[in-house]
Order: structure tokens, then C-alpha cells, then sequence
């Protein structure tokens, strides 16, 4: 439910033009379904493993708890999800093949821009791997720091 209130604060924020969202469009695919190398992995910025239901994504350079909205152009369907990882890390590499890209100066093409839960994919009506337009609030890089420690308990609010 408060995934939902943060989606609905940015939305209403936007309208009366108290942010600027910013947009993005690309690949997105799947992660965490039966029988992914990735299922029971624990997530990189909560440390937890995914859960079912979860709507969930992983971004590679948006903060943790970023809010995400997501619309599939096929389906034209909307989800909001929450960025509690990080990939896709996924590229093909100079010589054709599969391979992992970790830094954007390491060789190869990044295949994809987001990883979609299964959760997240289902609202979509996604199809595991099709391009997906992004509406998220950019956060100033001197903010994000401060902003993953807390998400991750590490600064007590209090």
C-alpha cells in the first residue's frame, strides 16, 4: 500500500509541478521466476530475499526505493514498482556472446534497462522481454547516498 502512496505523491507532485519526472524507455526483463539463477538470491539493497507478490524491480543506477512507474506500449497496461536491486547486468559482449557487464566502461552492450519481478511483469502483461517506457524522479546524487543507508537501516530516523 505505500508503494502505491509513493506512486500517487509523485503523480499528484508532478501535476501541480512540484517535480520533474524523468523518463526512459528500453528492454526490460525478468528475474525470480522458477528455475532463475537468480531465484532465492537475496536482494541487494534490503538484503532479503524476494517474496512472492512483490512488485519489485532492479535498476542499476536509480537509489534504493526509488519509485518506479512502468507502462508496457504493447498492453498499454501501467504497474508501480519498487527499486530494491541492482542489474540488469546482462550485455552482449564484442564477440557475440552472453556475458556480464558490470561497469559502463567494461566491453559490450547492456541488454536490458530494468529487471521486472514476476509480480511486476504479470501487471504488465509482460512478456519476459519487450521494451517498457520508465517515469521515475531523479534523485541529486548528493542525496542518494544518505538516502540507501536509510533505506537500509543503517541511519537510525530517529
Amino acid at each position: 500500500m505505500s508503494l502505491l502512496l509513493a506512486a500517487a505523491r509523485l503523480l499528484l507532485l508532478y501535476i501541480v509541478g512540484g517535480v520533474n519526472l524523468s523518463a526512459d524507455r528500453g528492454l526490460a526483463t525478468r528475474f525470480g521466476d522458477p528455475g532463475d539463477l537468480l531465484t532465492g538470491a537475496h536482494l541487494s539493497c534490503t538484503h532479503q530475499r524476494i517474496q512472492p507478490g512483490q512488485l519489485v524491480c532492479a535498476h542499476r543506477t536509480l537509489p534504493c526505493g526509488s519509485v518506479v512507474m512502468l507502462r508496457n506500449p504493447r498492453t498499454n497496461k501501467f504497474a508501480v514498482c519498487e527499486v530494491l536491486d541492482r542489474g540488469p547486468f546482462g550485455a552482449i559482449l564484442p564477440s557475440g556472446e552472453w556475458g556480464v557487464k558490470i561497469r559502463p566502461s567494461e566491453p559490450g552492450t547492456w541488454r536490458g534497462v530494468i529487471d521486472l519481478a514476476p509480480a511486476v511483469a504479470q501487471a504488465l502483461d509482460h512478456n519476459g522481454r519487450e521494451k517498457v517506457q520508465l517515469f521515475y524522479q531523479r534523485v541529486a546524487k548528493h542525496l542518494r547516498f544518505g538516502r540507501e543507508l536509510h533505506r537500509a537501516g543503517v541511519i537510525d530516523p530517529r
